[in-house]
Parts: C-alpha cells; sequence; structure tokens
C-alpha cells in the first residue's frame, strides 16, 4: 500500500511543472488599465467631470535578485474630460517612471510585489480658453500581485498611485493624484 502512494506521489509531482520565477536578470513589461482622476472636490459646480480613461504602461527593469529590483517605464494615464453648457476641457497626463520594486514570492506561481519611485510627469490641459502643461517630478507607488505562467512569462495585477501631479499655481493645469489599474505582462530574459 505504502508503494502504490509513494508511486502516485511521484507520479503527480512529475506531471505538475513548477513555474518557477528568474532570480535575477532583465524583464520587459507591458500592461493596460484604467485610470481615475481625483480631483472632483476643486472642481466648480455646474461642470461635468468624467474621471475615468483607458491607460497603459511600457517598459523594463532588472532584478538583482528575488526580492529586489528597479523599473522604468512610459506610462499614459489617459484623459480626464471636463463639460458644461457651450463648453468642454480635457487634461491628460503622462510620463516616464524610474521605481524601486519589492518583491515576496508566496510560493514557485504567487509573489506580492511594491513600488515606490518617481514619475517626471507631463500634464496638459486644453479646451474652454485654458491650454497649458505643466512637467514636474512626483512621488509615485503601488502594490500588487504576480502569476508565473512559466520562467519566462508572469502575469500582474497591480494597482499605482501618481501622487498630485500638475502644477497648483494660478493659471496652471491644477494638480490631481491618479489611479492605474492595470492587467499586464512581464518577460524576464
Amino acid at each position: 500500500m505504502m508503494k502504490k502512494k509513494l508511486a502516485v506521489l511521484v507520479a503527480a509531482s512529475a506531471f505538475s511543472i513548477p513555474a518557477y520565477a528568474a532570480d535575477s536578470g532583465w524583464f520587459l513589461l507591458g500592461s493596460a488599465g484604467m485610470t481615475k482622476y481625483h480631483d472632483k472636490e476643486s472642481t466648480p459646480p455646474g461642470i461635468s467631470v468624467d474621471d475615468s480613461d483607458m491607460g497603459f504602461k511600457l517598459g523594463g527593469g532588472y532584478m538583482f535578485n528575488k526580492n529586489f529590483g528597479v523599473e522604468v517605464a512610459y506610462v499614459d494615464l489617459g484623459k480626464e474630460k471636463f463639460t458644461a453648457p457651450g463648453l468642454s476641457a480635457e487634461a491628460k497626463a503622462s510620463g516616464e517612471v524610474v521605481a524601486a520594486l519589492g518583491v515576496w514570492p508566496l510560493n514557485d506561481q504567487f509573489s506580492l510585489l511594491g513600488r515606490l519611485g518617481v514619475i517626471n510627469a507631463t500634464v496638459k490641459v486644453s479646451g474652454g480658453g485654458a491650454d497649458v502643461k505643466s512637467t514636474d517630478v512626483k512621488l509615485t507607488y503601488g502594490f500588487g500581485g504576480a502569476y508565473n505562467l512559466n520562467k519566462q512569462f508572469s502575469v500582474r495585477l497591480e494597482w499605482d498611485r501618481y501622487d498630485k501631479l500638475g502644477n497648483s499655481d494660478q493659471n496652471s493645469t491644477g494638480e490631481s493624484d491618479v489611479d492605474l489599474i492595470s492587467l499586464g505582462v512581464v518577460y524576464k530574459f
């Protein structure tokens, strides 16, 4: 009976192929998802705001070991649209990100991750008599999870916050926190 159980255990382990993540090395990433702008509190009454859009992130990085790495990416955070009778305007945000990446493997397939860095964000506001632009370095942070499909590919679900994008000076873009919830793929080489 013991030999039978051992044979079943060996056969089961032979058919389960582990999806080990690479401990160190280069990777590419791409993700897409929904963005949300958080500045409704400062919007004057009578103006309608569409504060959600599609966004994406493309980049790469290097893992120094299984727990620490660095990412560099370009993010497009979509648009926020403002409308009032006879008036429309929009704000767009995008920029380059450099962030430290912390990874906590739960097992061979699943890991949690956290990110802290900066974005060189460009915010453009146009329409409604305004045409202003601001480029500033701001804080970004986020967290998520990854599922390793095999040694090269993993899938990530992430939430990122881009903090106080824009400029609060008078006659400027104003400031807004922007969230990006995205699903993406990572290729390790």
